[in-house]
Protein backbone atom coordinates (compact mmCIF):
# COMPACT_ATOMS: atom_id res chain seq x y z
CA UNK A 1 0.00 0.00 0.00
CA UNK A 2 3.13 2.28 0.54
CA UNK A 3 4.61 1.98 -2.47
CA UNK A 4 1.09 2.44 -3.95
CA UNK A 5 0.55 5.34 -2.74
CA UNK A 6 4.23 6.46 -4.25
CA UNK A 7 6.49 6.61 -0.78
CA UNK A 8 9.09 4.63 0.15
CA UNK A 9 9.14 2.18 2.43
CA UNK A 10 12.87 1.98 4.17
CA UNK A 11 13.60 -2.21 5.15
CA UNK A 12 16.69 -2.13 7.91
CA UNK A 13 18.54 -5.11 8.23
CA UNK A 14 17.24 -7.14 11.85
CA UNK A 15 14.36 -4.64 12.09
CA UNK A 16 11.17 -6.31 11.92
CA UNK A 17 9.56 -2.61 10.88
CA UNK A 18 9.61 -0.60 7.74
CA UNK A 19 9.98 2.61 7.67
CA UNK A 20 7.35 4.75 5.54
CA UNK A 21 9.15 7.82 3.91
CA UNK A 22 7.30 9.91 1.91
CA UNK A 23 9.22 11.13 -1.45
CA UNK A 24 7.00 11.76 -3.80
CA UNK A 25 5.96 15.14 -5.35
CA UNK A 26 3.49 16.79 -7.22
CA UNK A 27 3.46 19.74 -10.00
CA UNK A 28 1.67 22.57 -7.99
CA UNK A 29 1.22 26.39 -8.19
CA UNK A 30 3.18 28.46 -6.07
CA UNK A 31 1.60 30.74 -3.36
CA UNK A 32 0.13 34.16 -4.74
CA UNK A 33 -2.23 36.51 -4.17
CA UNK A 34 -5.66 36.14 -2.71
CA UNK A 35 -7.96 35.83 -6.11
CA UNK A 36 -11.51 35.95 -4.12
CA UNK A 37 -10.42 38.23 -0.61
CA UNK A 38 -9.07 41.49 -1.68
CA UNK A 39 -5.69 42.32 1.05
CA UNK A 40 -5.82 45.91 1.88
CA UNK A 41 -3.17 45.83 4.07
CA UNK A 42 -2.45 42.51 5.31
CA UNK A 43 -0.40 39.77 4.17
CA UNK A 44 -0.17 39.22 0.28
CA UNK A 45 -0.51 35.20 0.79
CA UNK A 46 -2.95 32.76 -0.38
CA UNK A 47 -3.59 28.78 0.37
CA UNK A 48 -2.64 26.38 -2.79
CA UNK A 49 -4.68 23.19 -3.92
CA UNK A 50 -1.32 21.05 -1.15
CA UNK A 51 -2.01 20.57 1.86
CA UNK A 52 1.28 20.62 3.32
CA UNK A 53 1.71 24.18 1.97
CA UNK A 54 -1.46 25.49 3.37
CA UNK A 55 -0.55 23.98 7.16
CA UNK A 56 2.88 25.23 6.40
CA UNK A 57 1.44 28.99 6.02
CA UNK A 58 -0.75 28.66 9.42
CA UNK A 59 2.13 27.05 11.14
CA UNK A 60 4.74 30.14 9.57
CA UNK A 61 2.57 32.56 11.53
CA UNK A 62 1.64 30.78 14.67
CA UNK A 63 4.51 29.47 15.54
CA UNK A 64 3.83 27.73 18.71
CA UNK A 65 4.61 24.34 20.10
CA UNK A 66 0.27 24.18 21.26
CA UNK A 67 -0.68 24.50 17.44
CA UNK A 68 -2.01 21.12 16.67
CA UNK A 69 -2.17 19.70 13.10
CA UNK A 70 -4.31 16.08 12.85
CA UNK A 71 -4.37 14.37 9.69
CA UNK A 72 -7.74 12.17 8.12
CA UNK A 73 -8.60 10.80 5.87
CA UNK A 74 -12.27 11.39 4.00
CA UNK A 75 -13.96 9.40 1.05
CA UNK A 76 -13.92 5.80 0.36
CA UNK A 77 -12.23 5.99 -2.78
CA UNK A 78 -10.63 9.02 -3.15
CA UNK A 79 -9.08 8.83 0.34
CA UNK A 80 -8.72 12.83 0.48
CA UNK A 81 -6.28 14.25 3.34
CA UNK A 82 -8.25 16.65 5.66
CA UNK A 83 -5.99 18.61 8.37
CA UNK A 84 -7.71 19.27 11.83
CA UNK A 85 -5.78 22.98 13.25
CA UNK A 86 -6.30 23.99 16.59
CA UNK A 87 -4.32 25.05 19.55
CA UNK A 88 -4.08 22.76 22.38
CA UNK A 89 -4.32 24.96 25.14
CA UNK A 90 -6.56 27.50 24.05
CA UNK A 91 -9.09 25.59 21.71
CA UNK A 92 -12.17 23.75 23.73
CA UNK A 93 -11.86 20.04 23.61
CA UNK A 94 -15.46 19.50 22.71
CA UNK A 95 -15.22 21.21 19.73
CA UNK A 96 -12.29 19.50 18.40
CA UNK A 97 -14.22 16.35 19.48
CA UNK A 98 -17.19 17.09 17.91
CA UNK A 99 -15.53 18.11 14.53
CA UNK A 100 -13.24 15.13 14.26
CA UNK A 101 -15.92 13.20 14.89
CA UNK A 102 -18.20 14.27 11.86
CA UNK A 103 -15.25 14.06 9.80
CA UNK A 104 -14.70 10.56 10.75
CA UNK A 105 -18.50 9.73 10.27
CA UNK A 106 -18.88 10.74 6.61
CA UNK A 107 -19.47 7.82 4.65
CA UNK A 108 -19.22 8.93 0.71
CA UNK A 109 -16.99 7.53 -1.46
CA UNK A 110 -15.23 11.08 -2.78
CA UNK A 111 -14.52 14.49 -1.49
CA UNK A 112 -13.09 16.60 -3.31
CA UNK A 113 -13.31 20.13 -2.41
CA UNK A 114 -13.73 22.50 0.92
CA UNK A 115 -17.09 23.68 -0.48
CA UNK A 116 -18.55 19.95 -0.53
CA UNK A 117 -17.12 19.28 2.99
CA UNK A 118 -19.24 22.75 4.15
CA UNK A 119 -22.24 21.02 3.08
CA UNK A 120 -21.41 17.65 4.91
CA UNK A 121 -20.76 19.33 8.36
CA UNK A 122 -23.28 22.21 8.73
CA UNK A 123 -26.27 21.01 10.96
CA UNK A 124 -28.63 22.30 8.48
CA UNK A 125 -29.08 23.73 5.07
CA UNK A 126 -32.48 24.34 4.91
CA UNK A 127 -31.87 28.48 4.83
CA UNK A 128 -28.76 28.21 2.89
CA UNK A 129 -27.29 30.27 5.58
CA UNK A 130 -23.10 30.01 5.82
CA UNK A 131 -22.73 28.25 9.16
CA UNK A 132 -18.73 28.06 8.05
CA UNK A 133 -16.45 30.25 7.17
CA UNK A 134 -14.65 29.84 3.97
CA UNK A 135 -11.24 31.71 3.46
CA UNK A 136 -8.23 31.35 1.32
CA UNK A 137 -6.05 33.93 3.52
CA UNK A 138 -3.45 32.14 5.95
CA UNK A 139 -3.66 35.37 8.21
CA UNK A 140 -7.38 35.23 8.44
CA UNK A 141 -7.25 31.47 9.62
CA UNK A 142 -4.46 32.45 11.96
CA UNK A 143 -6.76 34.84 13.13
CA UNK A 144 -9.72 32.96 14.15
CA UNK A 145 -7.67 30.03 15.29
CA UNK A 146 -5.95 32.40 17.86
CA UNK A 147 -9.38 32.87 18.97
CA UNK A 148 -10.01 29.03 20.12
CA UNK A 149 -11.49 28.12 16.57
CA UNK A 150 -11.17 24.72 14.67
CA UNK A 151 -9.61 25.27 10.93
CA UNK A 152 -10.06 22.08 8.29
CA UNK A 153 -8.29 22.12 5.32
CA UNK A 154 -8.82 19.86 2.07
CA UNK A 155 -6.09 18.42 0.28
CA UNK A 156 -6.62 19.63 -3.43
CA UNK A 157 -8.79 22.63 -2.60
CA UNK A 158 -7.29 26.39 -1.95
CA UNK A 159 -9.69 27.37 1.20
CA UNK A 160 -9.81 26.68 5.03
CA UNK A 161 -12.98 25.91 6.69
CA UNK A 162 -13.55 27.48 10.11
CA UNK A 163 -16.09 26.30 12.55
CA UNK A 164 -17.98 27.33 14.35
CA UNK A 165 -18.75 30.38 12.72
CA UNK A 166 -21.66 32.82 13.66
CA UNK A 167 -23.41 35.64 11.99
CA UNK A 168 -21.42 38.45 12.84
CA UNK A 169 -18.73 36.61 11.01
CA UNK A 170 -19.64 37.19 7.83
CA UNK A 171 -20.18 40.81 8.42
CA UNK A 172 -16.86 41.40 9.33
CA UNK A 173 -13.14 41.22 7.31
CA UNK A 174 -10.23 40.38 9.08
CA UNK A 175 -8.95 43.88 7.68
CA UNK A 176 -10.97 45.32 10.50
CA UNK A 177 -8.16 44.83 13.25
CA UNK A 178 -5.35 46.73 10.95
CA UNK A 179 -7.73 50.01 10.62
CA UNK A 180 -8.19 52.27 13.70
CA UNK A 181 -11.16 51.37 15.67
CA UNK A 182 -13.14 54.12 14.64
CA UNK A 183 -12.43 53.51 10.95
CA UNK A 184 -13.36 49.74 11.08
CA UNK A 185 -16.54 50.33 13.12
CA UNK A 186 -17.37 52.82 10.05
CA UNK A 187 -16.69 50.02 7.91
CA UNK A 188 -18.73 47.54 9.62
CA UNK A 189 -21.67 50.16 9.95
CA UNK A 190 -21.37 50.32 6.62
CA UNK A 191 -21.27 46.18 6.04
CA UNK A 192 -24.80 46.25 8.39
CA UNK A 193 -26.26 48.80 6.05
CA UNK A 194 -25.39 47.14 3.16
CA UNK A 195 -26.67 43.99 4.38
CA UNK A 196 -30.24 45.68 5.14
CA UNK A 197 -30.57 47.20 1.60
CA UNK A 198 -29.41 43.76 -0.38
CA UNK A 199 -32.21 41.96 1.53
CA UNK A 200 -35.25 44.84 1.89
CA UNK A 201 -34.50 47.52 -0.43
CA UNK A 202 -36.42 46.02 -3.33
CA UNK A 203 -39.51 44.49 -1.31
CA UNK A 204 -39.48 48.06 0.60
CA UNK A 205 -39.83 49.83 -3.32
CA UNK A 206 -42.77 47.35 -4.33
CA UNK A 207 -44.43 47.74 -1.11
CA UNK A 208 -44.67 51.63 -0.79
CA UNK A 209 -45.23 52.19 -4.66
CA UNK A 210 -48.22 49.70 -4.27
CA UNK A 211 -49.93 50.09 -0.51
CA UNK A 212 -48.12 52.72 1.04
CA UNK A 213 -47.84 55.70 -1.45
CA UNK A 214 -48.72 58.34 1.66
CA UNK A 215 -45.62 57.51 3.40
CA UNK A 216 -43.61 59.50 -0.13
CA UNK A 217 -43.63 63.36 -0.03
CA UNK A 218 -45.58 64.65 -2.82
CA UNK A 219 -43.01 65.53 -5.24
CA UNK A 220 -41.09 62.08 -4.92
CA UNK A 221 -44.58 60.21 -5.70
CA UNK A 222 -45.34 62.86 -8.85
CA UNK A 223 -41.43 61.94 -9.97
CA UNK A 224 -42.31 58.08 -9.76
CA UNK A 225 -45.41 57.68 -11.12
CA UNK A 226 -44.04 60.05 -14.21
CA UNK A 227 -41.61 57.89 -14.66
CA UNK A 228 -43.50 54.10 -14.60
CA UNK A 229 -46.82 56.09 -16.91
CA UNK A 230 -45.40 54.88 -19.82
CA UNK A 231 -44.24 51.63 -18.48
CA UNK A 232 -46.99 48.82 -19.76
CA UNK A 233 -45.82 46.50 -16.84
CA UNK A 234 -47.06 45.88 -13.26
CA UNK A 235 -44.79 46.75 -10.76
CA UNK A 236 -43.77 43.32 -9.74
CA UNK A 237 -43.19 42.40 -13.30
CA UNK A 238 -40.87 45.25 -13.68
CA UNK A 239 -38.51 44.44 -11.00
CA UNK A 240 -38.51 41.15 -10.92
CA UNK A 241 -37.10 41.50 -14.77
CA UNK A 242 -34.54 43.80 -14.07
CA UNK A 243 -33.13 41.68 -10.98
CA UNK A 244 -33.27 38.66 -12.76
CA UNK A 245 -30.96 40.40 -15.48
CA UNK A 246 -28.65 41.93 -12.93
CA UNK A 247 -28.25 38.49 -11.80
CA UNK A 248 -27.71 36.91 -14.96
CA UNK A 249 -25.00 39.93 -15.98
CA UNK A 250 -23.63 39.03 -12.76
CA UNK A 251 -22.95 35.61 -13.01
CA UNK A 252 -22.47 36.03 -16.90
CA UNK A 253 -19.14 38.11 -15.98
CA UNK A 254 -18.20 35.36 -13.69
CA UNK A 255 -18.28 32.85 -16.27
CA UNK A 256 -16.63 34.01 -19.17
CA UNK A 257 -12.86 35.10 -19.74
CA UNK A 258 -11.27 37.47 -17.60
CA UNK A 259 -10.36 39.33 -20.22
CA UNK A 260 -14.25 40.82 -21.69
CA UNK A 261 -15.47 40.03 -18.16
CA UNK A 262 -15.74 43.87 -17.25
CA UNK A 263 -17.28 44.32 -20.92
CA UNK A 264 -20.10 42.00 -20.40
CA UNK A 265 -20.63 44.88 -17.22
CA UNK A 266 -20.41 47.62 -18.72
CA UNK A 267 -22.79 46.39 -22.21
CA UNK A 268 -25.01 44.88 -19.53
CA UNK A 269 -25.84 47.98 -16.60
CA UNK A 270 -25.12 50.78 -19.24
CA UNK A 271 -26.40 49.76 -22.99
CA UNK A 272 -29.07 47.33 -21.73
CA UNK A 273 -30.20 49.62 -18.87
CA UNK A 274 -30.20 52.42 -21.03
CA UNK A 275 -32.13 50.80 -23.67
CA UNK A 276 -34.80 49.58 -21.50
CA UNK A 277 -35.36 52.80 -20.17
CA UNK A 278 -35.71 54.53 -23.86
CA UNK A 279 -38.00 51.85 -25.09
CA UNK A 280 -40.38 52.32 -21.46
CA UNK A 281 -40.15 48.14 -20.31
CA UNK A 282 -38.71 49.74 -17.35
CA UNK A 283 -38.82 52.97 -14.78
CA UNK A 284 -35.44 54.99 -14.47
CA UNK A 285 -35.89 54.82 -10.82
CA UNK A 286 -36.46 51.14 -10.63
CA UNK A 287 -32.97 51.47 -12.90
CA UNK A 288 -31.38 53.32 -9.54
CA UNK A 289 -33.41 50.79 -6.54
CA UNK A 290 -31.64 47.57 -8.44
CA UNK A 291 -28.23 49.44 -9.05
CA UNK A 292 -28.11 50.29 -5.19
CA UNK A 293 -29.17 46.68 -4.20
CA UNK A 294 -26.56 44.96 -6.61
CA UNK A 295 -23.61 47.66 -5.21
CA UNK A 296 -25.00 46.98 -1.93
CA UNK A 297 -24.25 43.04 -2.38
CA UNK A 298 -20.60 43.75 -3.44
CA UNK A 299 -19.76 45.43 -0.08
CA UNK A 300 -20.71 42.20 2.06
CA UNK A 301 -17.23 40.32 2.45
CA UNK A 302 -18.48 36.94 2.60
CA UNK A 303 -19.64 35.25 -0.34
CA UNK A 304 -21.86 32.93 0.60
CA UNK A 305 -23.38 34.93 3.09
CA UNK A 306 -23.83 37.78 -0.01
CA UNK A 307 -25.94 34.97 -1.71
CA UNK A 308 -27.92 34.14 1.07
CA UNK A 309 -28.92 37.36 0.85
CA UNK A 310 -29.87 38.01 -2.43
CA UNK A 311 -31.87 34.85 -2.83
CA UNK A 312 -34.20 35.73 0.07
CA UNK A 313 -34.23 39.22 -1.61
CA UNK A 314 -37.10 38.15 -4.03
CA UNK A 315 -39.10 36.35 -1.05
CA UNK A 316 -39.32 40.08 0.01
CA UNK A 317 -40.16 41.30 -3.34
CA UNK A 318 -42.98 38.94 -3.66
CA UNK A 319 -44.21 39.86 -0.08
CA UNK A 320 -44.38 43.40 -0.39
CA UNK A 321 -46.44 43.27 -3.48
CA UNK A 322 -48.89 40.94 -1.99
CA UNK A 323 -49.05 42.80 1.62
CA UNK A 324 -47.27 45.54 1.78
CA UNK A 325 -45.24 45.98 4.85
CA UNK A 326 -47.20 43.60 6.70
CA UNK A 327 -46.00 41.17 4.52
CA UNK A 328 -42.79 42.06 4.77
CA UNK A 329 -43.11 42.29 8.94
CA UNK A 330 -44.53 38.74 8.75
CA UNK A 331 -41.71 37.56 6.59
CA UNK A 332 -39.34 39.54 8.70
CA UNK A 333 -40.38 37.25 11.76
CA UNK A 334 -40.37 34.58 10.11
CA UNK A 335 -36.93 34.69 8.74
CA UNK A 336 -35.41 36.59 11.71
CA UNK A 337 -37.41 33.35 14.18
CA UNK A 338 -35.26 30.53 11.57
CA UNK A 339 -32.30 32.44 11.45
CA UNK A 340 -32.10 32.21 15.46
CA UNK A 341 -32.83 28.79 15.93
CA UNK A 342 -29.93 28.20 13.85
CA UNK A 343 -26.50 26.52 15.87
CA UNK A 344 -23.07 26.14 14.45
CA UNK A 345 -21.10 23.15 16.33
CA UNK A 346 -23.54 24.05 19.17
CA UNK A 347 -23.05 27.42 19.39
CA UNK A 348 -26.39 29.82 18.70
CA UNK A 349 -25.96 31.53 15.40
CA UNK A 350 -27.00 35.25 16.58
CA UNK A 351 -24.92 35.13 19.70
CA UNK A 352 -24.42 37.38 21.26
CA UNK A 353 -27.67 39.09 20.76
CA UNK A 354 -30.06 36.28 20.88
CA UNK A 355 -29.68 34.68 23.32
CA UNK A 356 -28.66 38.43 24.61
CA UNK A 357 -25.30 37.87 26.62
CA UNK A 358 -21.92 39.91 27.85
CA UNK A 359 -19.82 39.62 24.54
CA UNK A 360 -16.81 40.80 25.89
CA UNK A 361 -15.63 42.91 23.78
CA UNK A 362 -16.34 40.58 20.59
CA UNK A 363 -19.82 42.17 19.32
CA UNK A 364 -20.34 43.27 16.20
CA UNK A 365 -18.60 46.73 16.85
CA UNK A 366 -14.41 46.73 17.56
CA UNK A 367 -13.28 48.04 20.93
CA UNK A 368 -10.02 49.71 21.18
CA UNK A 369 -7.19 47.15 20.34
CA UNK A 370 -5.68 47.77 23.98
CA UNK A 371 -9.32 46.91 25.15
CA UNK A 372 -9.52 43.41 23.41
CA UNK A 373 -9.06 41.67 26.36
CA UNK A 374 -11.28 38.29 26.11
CA UNK A 375 -12.03 35.51 24.09
CA UNK A 376 -15.42 35.40 22.53
CA UNK A 377 -17.55 33.78 25.48
CA UNK A 378 -19.23 31.21 23.37
CA UNK A 379 -16.77 29.18 21.97
CA UNK A 380 -15.94 28.62 25.79
CA UNK A 381 -12.13 28.57 25.28
CA UNK A 382 -9.55 27.38 27.66
CA UNK A 383 -8.14 30.43 27.82
CA UNK A 384 -10.42 33.15 28.61
CA UNK A 385 -7.83 35.68 28.43
CA UNK A 386 -6.39 37.02 25.23
CA UNK A 387 -4.49 39.83 26.69
CA UNK A 388 -3.07 41.37 29.77
CA UNK A 389 -5.55 44.40 30.86
CA UNK A 390 -2.38 46.59 30.57
CA UNK A 391 -0.89 45.14 27.44
CA UNK A 392 0.42 48.46 26.62
CA UNK A 393 2.76 48.69 29.68
CA UNK A 394 4.97 51.11 28.25
CA UNK A 395 2.34 53.75 28.27
CA UNK A 396 0.12 52.09 31.62
CA UNK A 397 1.26 51.63 34.58
CA UNK A 398 -0.51 48.69 36.47
CA UNK A 399 0.27 50.40 39.83
CA UNK A 400 -1.36 53.58 38.35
Amino acid sequence: MVLILGNCALFVDTLNLAFDIEVKGFKQRSVDKPNNEIVIKGPHEAFVENIRTNTSLIRRIVNNENLIIENLEVGKITKTKCAVCYLKNVTNSDLVNEVKYRLNNLEIDSLLSAGELEQLLVDSNALGVPQTISTERPDKAAKYLLKGRVIVIVNGTPYGVIMPSILVDFLTSPEDTNLKVNFANFLRSLRFLAAFITLLLPGLYVAITSFHQEILPTGLLYSILASRENVPFPIILEILLMEISFELIREAGLRVPSAIGPTIGIVGALVLGQAAVSASIVSPILIIIVAITGIASFAIPDFSFGFHLRYFRFAFVLLGFMSGFLGIALGLFVYISLICSLRSFGVSYTTPFAPAQNSNGNGYLLPPIWKREYRPSFIASKQEKDQEKYSMKWKYNKTN
